[in-house]
């Protein structure tokens, strides 16, 4: 089990930054968008985790696009949540950055892991 690693920190702290975006979403009577943005912020780790258990490198392309999805779905509840009201532009900004980053770590993995392994991408 491997859970040490820049990525996987960053997963991390960015979900434990989602959990807490969702308490206080919450706090204000917003159940419906808290728990899309829960489940999805959540995810990006937690796939991530299951591609570094992978049986292959394609195993692993899969598994990091899962985790890319989440992002994308991740980011449009941010947007969302942003563009409603219910959360200010500095927090947006700051969640928004933090996921660009992870994003963009992940993509990097998926692209290097593709070409050592002459993966075909559609």
């Amino acid at each position: 089990m491997r859970t040490q690693g820049i990525t996987y920190d960053k997963c991390k702290a960015f979900a434990i930054e989602v959990i807490a975006l969702c308490n206080n979403l919450r706090e204000k009577g917003e159940y419906v968008m808290s728990k899309q943005i829960l489940r999805s912020g959540t995810s990006i780790g937690a796939n991530y985790c299951e591609a570094l258990g992978s049986e292959s490198p394609q195993d692993f392309v899969h598994k990091l696009s899962i985790s890319l999805k989440e992002a994308n779905e991740t980011y449009f509840w941010l947007d969302i949540l942003h563009s409603s009201g219910h959360i200010d532009a500095d927090r947006f900004n700051g969640l928004k950055e933090q996921l660009e980053e992870i994003y963009k770590m992940m993509n990097s993995a998926s692209i290097t892991v593709k070409k050592r392994n002459n993966i075909l991408t559609q």
